[in-house]
């Protein structure tokens, strides 16, 4: 029962974290046409918005990363051990 509730609990937050953010990125569309549209920071306003998503890539792949469990992450692999004796040691 606990897992179903936190499974449902993220799901719920999952939403409406992605539902600000679809709210914050729809007016910061609205503010570069505006802006483009006026001629005023429209650099500002475009270099603002290509940040905005920036941030929320990153945000999304540290998410990812930090919320994947250990076994999804693949560990490297160690090299192989020598088969010729290294020179200058004594053989038993």
């Amino acid at each position: 029962m606990k897992n179903r509730r936190n499974a449902v609990l993220w799901a719920l937050g999952w939403w409406l974290v992605r539902r600000q953010l679809r709210r914050r990125a729809a007016l910061a569309v609205a503010d570069v046409t505006a802006g483009a549209a006026a001629r005023r920071g429209r650099l500002r306003a475009v270099l603002g918005a290509v940040l905005l998503v920036g941030l929320l890539a990153a945000a999304l792949v540290a998410a990812r990363k930090l919320l994947s469990s250990p076994d999804e992450i693949e560990a490297p692999e160690l090299p192989d051990a020598p088969t010729e004796p290294v020179p200058g040691t004594a053989s038993a």
